[in-house]
């Protein structure tokens, strides 16, 4: 081991009479290889952001490893004297040094807050005292039981000091750690470096709930990494740090704009930005109809990601299902989930059941219908835009959304039904410019009982997939009702049937 250690500006010898004391503090801290190594992960974690508030405050940096002697890390570390968070502040302490507790937060907890609070306790102790290493001690001791020992009177305003046998066992097992963990940090490999504190103010006011649905993290992360808020609820008296310890491939892509921006300068707090603009060409219209389903809880899913997979608040859905937060979620495990049906999903299921219909009799005018349908047109329009769209049946019988014109009605022809080959009367040629509502039509052969089958014309950029979801169908079904192969790639202009029949 050294003879001479540097704390700040403080050179510290070490008496011979002082390292059995010394070695047995740091043989001890190896001990234990597994907690050794998990405490060492918390520390490339917290220590870019206790690093900046040290050395804001003028305070040695070694002191970081001060927080990991008194409470290894840990937001819930509580004393037998009751001092409680990273930095062991007691109650009166803690409100001395400004740190909010009361019956909503407790600031002791909190990595940024209680850093700030012990560099305010130092940096009044050190005015006083006039030397780091006496400094430190009355963080034990208390600034008036320090003033007594005679060793750490002679320390004041000394560079050069020197530690025995007789010097208080808290400041060499303080060297000890130094020189441990400042080692193992230099020599040992770093198992997640990706890994940092992501930081997000918020203004008071807020539930827990909301916040995880403004972050995109589960409800359980934020609480668990956030013990400092005792209940669910911040107050409304300023804004708030939360903070999640996250690996950062989580949210950064190389292409895409960070969800968070990660920076070791704790002093700085990074907002969400705005997501990239990836919305569909065309909105999905959402009817009123809500249907319950069942999800299968996967590997890593916890009840916020459902949630947010099904775009239902968390309440809503521990309602649904009779649970509450402190619930198991189970591999394999059945939960009701409900979604608002698209009106695409709707409009489809009419018109499989008309197909299914009976077709009308031999002879019969299909103008009649066409009469009918004309006369019963109507618009889908949004209830948060207030922007109409109609729904026409085009030749391929693809659902096309067509927007209203503002200053005339848009045209959306009728399919032109093929002549009748059996001597019954044609249809009129001139194609209909009435827009027809998609729940009544029913396409039909003059003079015939056939149905045509619906079909879907494969436009530029579309997939088999998309074809799919845009239906409402099952990639399965096209896939056979179209005798294709499970990869085989669709054209530009390909028909696609889009009905078994």
């Amino acid at each position: 081991m050294k003879d001479t250690l540097s704390i700040g500006n403080v050179r510290i010898a070490i008496h011979a009479s002082a390292k059995a004391i010394f070695e047995k503090e740091f043989t001890m801290l190896g001990a234990n290889k597994r907690y050794s190594t998990a405490l060492l992960d918390k520390m490339r974690l917290y220590f870019p952001v206790i690093e900046p508030i040290l050395k804001e405050g003028n305070i040695p940096d070694e002191f970081k490893y001060l927080c990991v002697q008194e409470s290894a890390l840990n937001a819930n570390a509580i004393s037998t004297s009751a001092a409680v968070g990273y930095w062991q502040f007691k109650l009166e302490t803690a409100k001395d040094v400004g740190l909010q507790v009361n019956q909503h937060i407790d600031e002791r907890r909190h990595i940024i807050e209680a850093t700030k609070g012990a560099v305010q306790y130092f940096t009044r102790n050190n005015s006083v005292l006039n030397n780091w290493m006496s400094t430190l001690l009355s963080y034990r001791l208390g600034l008036g039981s320090i003033k007594k020992l005679n060793y750490a009177a002679d320390w004041a305003g000394k560079t050069d000091i020197q530690v025995d046998s007789s010097t208080d066992w808290y400041v060499i097992r303080f060297l000890a750690y130094k020189e441990f963990w400042e080692e193992k940090m230099a020599n040992e490999p770093v198992s997640s470096p990706e890994n940092r504190l992501l930081t997000y103010e918020t203004k008071g006011g807020k539930n827990l709930y909301d916040i995880s649905d403004e972050l995109k993290i589960s409800y359980d992360d934020i609480k668990k990494h956030n013990s400092w808020i005792l209940h669910d609820y911040l107050p409304e008296e300023k804004s708030y740090t939360i903070y999640h310890p996250s690996n950062l491939k989580m949210f950064i892509s190389p292409i895409e704009s960070p969800e968070f921006i990660a920076s070791i300068d704790s002093n700085q707090l990074y907002q969400p930005n705005p997501k990239p603009n990836n919305k569909k060409k065309y909105t999905d219209i959402l009817s009123e109809e809500v249907e319950t389903r069942t999800h299968t809880v996967a590997s890593g899913e916890t009840m916020s990601t459902i949630a947010s997979k099904y775009n239902m608040k968390l309440p809503e859905l521990l309602r649904l299902n009779d649970m509450n937060m402190q619930s198991m979620l189970m591999l394999g495990q059945k939960i009701k989930v409900t979604r608002i049906v698209p009106m695409l999903e709707i409009i489809a299921q009419k018109l499989d059941q008309k197909s299914q219909k009976t077709p009308e009799k031999k002879g019969s005018k299909p103008e009649t219908e066409i009469k009918r349908v004309k006369e019963e047109v109507r618009k889908v329009e949004t209830k948060e835009e207030k922007t109409s769209f109609y729904i026409a049946p085009a030749e391929s019988r693809e659902i096309v959304f067509k927007e209203e014109s503002t200053s005339h009605a848009a045209e959306i022809p009728l399919v032109k039904p093929a002549e009748s080959t059996k001597g019954s009367e044609s249809i009129a040629k001139k194609p209909i410019t009435q827009p027809i509502h998609a729940d009544d039509v029913e396409v039909v052969s003059a003079g015939s009982n056939e149905i045509l089958t619906k079909t879907h014309t494969v436009q530029a950029g579309e997939t088999l997939f998309r074809i799919a979801k845009t239906y409402g169908l099952r990639l399965e079904d096209l896939i056979k009702w179209n005798n294709l192969g499970k990869n085989t790639p669709v054209k530009m202009g390909q028909k696609i049937k889009i009905s078994p029949n």
